[in-house]
């Protein structure tokens, strides 16, 4: 079958750089179609952000960040496709993803149009909660969850071949039934088929997600997450399952990565990689054992508890140089009504392990949950304090928002002035916006106030996003505003900053 996979453009919402414009990589749909060419499909992919990132348009409250669909949609891959597959990598390219669909199917109306479901990523959402958005704009189909399990079936679906009911993890139009995420352990995937994405276009960006290195490439180890917190979506993408690659696989695709593109620095982007510690320990020897030179980045978290402080020297001689985790909040009565806990004293332990043995370090705390009290607030004050005596790093500071599929969206807890409002971790559609993003200023005050009384780190990490070579990620921040700064400026200096169509 002839498939043409398509990642949206970059979301960036106005004035913000806290909560939306990290440039996530198309990991699914680059894994999505290195397993549909081994199996004899014909596979185009088309990164819309990542071919030409140094490009802007203007969508009102946000701009696109890379090259319209309009660019490819006299190709032959567009013209000779049996289906096209969309991938919501992000909801707030949501928007643009229905943009896109409706785009395909008003220039190609006999060619089913699927939209693939981002699993892995807490910046993404749950497709059955927005069916009605995407099947109004055209769309044939919703895969929610992996389509590994059942290829055959899907393909069957785009074909119109297949009888009876959609397959179990896809929603077709019409279908009052919601699909389900389907997972089978020790499946093995395959080596996502980067040689169809450009990586120099990546790699050219003065950022990342993880700190920024000159040649770098994200991969996933492990996906899903155990835990069941209700600001996030991942416990309903993933049905609260997670399941890890082989530590043998997780280094031969890390050996086979470096080799052929010339890559030492990989950012792990699991949801929760050290659930299993036992496992990313033998990676950690198996790579030491093999004498790997590469460097890793655990840059969208892990669950502290599952980094054993013994093991800290370890993961630090096999290469490990940046570590986030995620304590949400001081409160441990707020962590309780999340549904999350953690342990406080570990955090502090790990944070200062980290230090010792030169691994840089992130914590991610949150605001503006419904249930937050200013008491909640404090603690996490309180708590801030004591990991940057410890030796913190970073701090990100995010306000919650209503990401559909999250229990907090289901429960309606979040209101907005406008129902149309961008959503991202800065929700300033949020009819209390001022006040959480007040709360948010007072955690990141603190942060600056403490790094400054605990010696030059601050000033270092300041030299170190000047001069390009950052070790966490708020180094890439200047920059990061910068190159968007300039974009907008440039564009308005040649009159290339249109409105979106």
């Amino acid at each position: 079958m002839k498939l043409t996979l398509i990642s949206p453009r970059l979301a960036i919402q106005k004035g913000d750089f806290l909560g939306s414009g990290v440039p996530y990589w198309p990991i699914e749909l680059a894994t999505l179609a290195a397993y549909a060419r081994e199996r004899g499909d014909t596979v185009s992919l088309i990164d819309l952000f990542g071919n030409a990132p140094g490009r802007l348009s203007d969508a009102g409250d946000h701009y696109l960040q890379g090259e319209p669909i309009s660019c490819h949609l006299g190709e032959d891959r567009f013209k000779e496709a049996e289906a096209f597959i969309l991938y919501a990598i992000s909801y707030m390219s949501h928007q643009e993803l229905l943009d896109i669909t409706a785009r395909l199917k008003q220039a190609f109306p006999l060619i089913p149009v699927a939209i693939l479901e981002n699993s892995q990523s807490v910046t993404a959402y749950s497709l059955p909660r927005a069916s009605a958005d995407y099947f109004n704009a055209g769309a044939d189909l919703l895969i929610c969850g992996e389509p590994y399990f059942n290829w055959d079936a899907i393909k069957e679906q785009f074909a119109g071949t297949g009888s009876g009911p959609a397959p179990a993890n896809v929603m077709a139009r019409g279908s009052a039934l919601l699909p389900e995420r389907l997972t089978v352990k020790d499946l093995h995937y395959p080596v996502p088929a980067w040689d169809l994405v450009n990586l120099p276009g990546y790699w050219a960006l003065p950022y990342s997600h993880g700190p920024k290195t000159p040649k770098f490439l994200p991969i996933l180890t492990s996906r899903g997450c155990p835990y069941p917190c209700d600001f996030c979506v991942v416990p309903e993408t993933n049905n609260r399952r997670w399941r890890g690659n082989k530590p043998e696989e997780v280094v031969d695709e890390m050996l086979a990565l470096r080799d052929r593109f010339g890559v030492r620095d990989f950012q792990i982007e699991d949801l929760n990689p050290t659930v299993q510690h036992q496992r990313w320990e033998k990676i950690c020897e198996l790579l030491i054992e093999r004498e790997a030179g590469i460097r890793f980045y655990f840059v969208s978290g892990t669950k502290a508890e599952t980094l054993h402080i013994d093991k800290i020297p370890l993961f630090a001689a096999a290469g490990c140089r940046y570590i986030s985790i995620s304590p949400e909040s001081g409160s441990a009565g707020l962590m309780s009504r999340i549904g999350k806990c953690f342990d406080y004293q570990h955090g502090i332990e790990l944070i200062s392990a980290c230090r010792a043995n030169r691994i840089r370090t992130q914590a991610c705390l949150l605001v503006g949950h419904p249930a937050e009290t200013e008491t909640d607030l404090e603690a996490s004050d309180r708590y801030l304090s004591q990991m940057l005596k410890a030796g913190l790093d970073e701090v990100a500071v995010f306000i919650v928002a209503a990401f559909a599929g999250s229990r907090v969206h289901a429960r309606g807890d979040i209101s907005l002035a406008d129902r149309k409002a961008f959503i991202s971790f800065s929700p300033k559609g949020r009819g209390d916006y001022k006040t959480i993003e007040n709360r948010r200023k007072r955690l990141v005050r603190t942060f600056f106030i403490g790094k400054l009384e605990h010696g030059a780190d601050l000033w270092l990490q300041g030299w170190r996003a000047v001069i390009g070579a950052p070790e966490t990620k708020m180094e890439n921040l200047p920059r990061r505003m910068a190159f968007i700064y300039w974009l907008v400026l440039k564009s308005l200096l040649t009159g290339k900053l249109c409105r979106n169509s």
